[in-house]
């Protein structure tokens, strides 16, 4: 098991936050660990998980819950996903904005 470093494991120790302090290992490469909820529905992503995710105090993350299970993912993540999947059906030396711009200048020229 990996626990948390020793600097953040006594900071974790000496607050509210309700945490085994310990990250598990998944199969597929990933980690896992128990936390509860704290006051006002907060859950806090353990140091190490943060840092996985590149996430920093103040970033955005995308939550998605489906059938019982919160998926939190990182707005940059979500972002590259989201290029991936869009990628399929547009190549990446065609510009939207540049057809969109170019229709609208034709609609305008015929009224």
């Amino acid at each position: 098991m990996i626990g948390f470093s020793d600097s953040k494991q006594s900071e974790i120790e000496g607050s509210d936050l309700l945490c085994d302090g310990v990250l598990r290992p998944l199969r597929g490469g990933g980690l896992t660990a128990t936390v509860q909820v704290g006051p006002g529905g907060r859950v806090v992503i353990p140091v190490e998980m943060r840092e996985a995710m590149g996430l920093n105090q103040g970033d955005s993350v995308v939550m998605s819950l489906d059938d019982g299970e919160l998926n939190v993912v990182s707005l940059a993540a979500s972002i590259r996903g989201l290029q991936a999947m869009a990628e399929k059906y547009f190549p990446g030396d065609r510009s939207l904005a540049d057809e969109l711009i170019a229709e609208r200048r034709k609609e305008a020229a015929r009224e």
